[in-house]
């Protein structure tokens, strides 16, 4: 059985999803389809991007990841298909998969969208899972090849007593996270103390390990699940009260 995930910028209140659901159903009766989210915002391939490459890995080795972001139809954009550490990834060539992909793939194909001669993008998409559900081959569907939109994720910038970072993602509780991780501010002595600066004059000074360890409604730092620094407000709204929101600024100083 097949387990198909997907990542759409559909958003939930139209058909688009259950149109292609059925879809794959329909071409792939026995999948099990599991829904990463369908709220990334229109168009916005680096929030995409880092769903699915911090996702991925969670799901059994042969799942098939199909990103639809920024899609812009056929005849407008390549198809791509990718193997990449035992998954197989479908997505638009418009540089998604390469900010998810933190090496060369094992193996990326341009699907053949003229020679089949289908009508709908979703009958493409469904073509390649087949193929890929019951041949293991992506080859089938295309032509390997090494041309294709290359994106990079943007990677903080670590100086002699000092990391600069951004503000990469707003979750639904409001949480502040950034593209700092735990083994980014590993690198620097113990011995000195941080401080974590926003929005210029605004400091937290110290990282705790859960939300309860400081008093309702106060600021405070940590590590989340995925070992990104994130900035929060116990029971609170971190963007909203810290005036924060996705690209701004957060340097980590060590003094």
């Amino acid at each position: 059985m097949a387990v198909i995930t997907l990542l759409t910028d559909f958003g939930d209140k139209d058909y688009y999803v259950g149109l292609f659901k059925g879809d794959l159903y329909t071409s792939s009766p026995s999948a099990k389809i599991v829904d990463i989210s369908h709220s990334i915002p229109p168009y916005d391939i680096v929030t995409a991007a880092f769903f699915l490459k911090n996702v991925f890995n969670h799901f059994p080795v042969g799942t098939i990841h199909i990103a639809r972001v920024f899609e812009q139809g056929l005849g407008n954009q390549k198809l791509l298909a990718a193997k990449y550490q035992n998954h197989y990834f479908i997505a638009p060539d418009n540089g998604l998969l390469t900010m998810v992909f933190e090496d060369k793939p094992d193996l990326m194909v341009e699907v053949d969208i003229k020679q089949a001669k289908l009508n709908t993008i979703e009958e493409y998409y469904c073509r390649v899972v087949k193929e890929i559900t019951f041949n293991n081959n992506i080859g089938a569907i295309g032509v390997a090849t090494s041309k294709y939109v290359e994106k990079k994720a943007m990677l903080p910038v670590l100086q002699e007593n000092r990391i600069i970072g951004k503000v990469i993602y707003i979750d639904n509780f409001g949480n502040v996270i950034t593209n700092i991780k735990k083994e980014d501010i590993a690198r620097f002595s113990s011995n000195k103390q941080l401080r974590i600066n926003y929005r210029k004059t605004d400091v937290i000074e110290r990282i705790v390990e859960n939300y309860s360890d400081v008093s309702q409604a106060y600021s405070l730092a940590r590590f989340n699940s995925l070992g990104f620094l994130e900035l929060c407000i116990n029971c609170g709204n971190a963007s909203d009260l810290l005036g924060l929101v996705k690209d701004d600024d957060i340097q980590v100083l060590f003094v």
